[in-house]
């Protein structure tokens, strides 16, 4: 048992850092699709239609937007006001993907729609800054010793 434990330790830990730079990359190209290619509308927020609790990762709003004579449902980060319109950035080829915004809005101001806030885009940014630094040398470093990291 302990031998597929330590098997098991020893894909875990690549595993995730080829997961945390997968989740990074796809922000990115997220990130920049709505930069350059967003354009700016204005959506109607018709009702909130529910809201999803996490203990961890907080809440997140599910809304029925009206946005050019379409109704969708979207989840936010954060509340929105019912009843009144809102400017959102939505992509050309699919324009159901929306985030809150403008046409000036900067290219962290997107990226913390996209990741829940300013906060989690700061501290999303420095960890993805430290795995690219770090990550490297330090999966090099694991694959090395990895007997002894596993083993104690």
């Amino acid at each position: 048992m302990k031998k597929l434990w330590n098997g098991f330790i020893w894909l875990l830990v690549p595993a995730g850092a080829v997961l945390l730079a997968w989740i990074a990359i796809g922000l990115a190209f997220e990130t920049y699709a709505f930069s350059r290619y967003g354009v700016e509308k204005t959506a109607h927020v018709v009702a909130l239609d529910h809201v999803s609790h996490s203990t961890k990762g907080g809440n997140t709003f599910y809304y029925v937007l009206e946005m050019d004579g379409r109704r969708f449902v979207k989840d936010f980060r954060g509340r929105l006001p019912e009843g009144q319109s809102v400017s959102v950035l939505s992509l050309p080829h699919d324009p159901t993907q929306v985030i809150l915004g403008t046409s000036k809005s900067s290219t962290f101001d997107i990226f913390s729609g996209l990741i829940g806030g300013h906060v989690m885009a700061v501290i999303a940014i420095l960890l993805y800054g430290l795995l690219a630094c770090a990550g490297p040398s330090a999966l090099v470093e694991w694959f090395r010793k990895r007997r002894q990291i596993i083993n104690g």
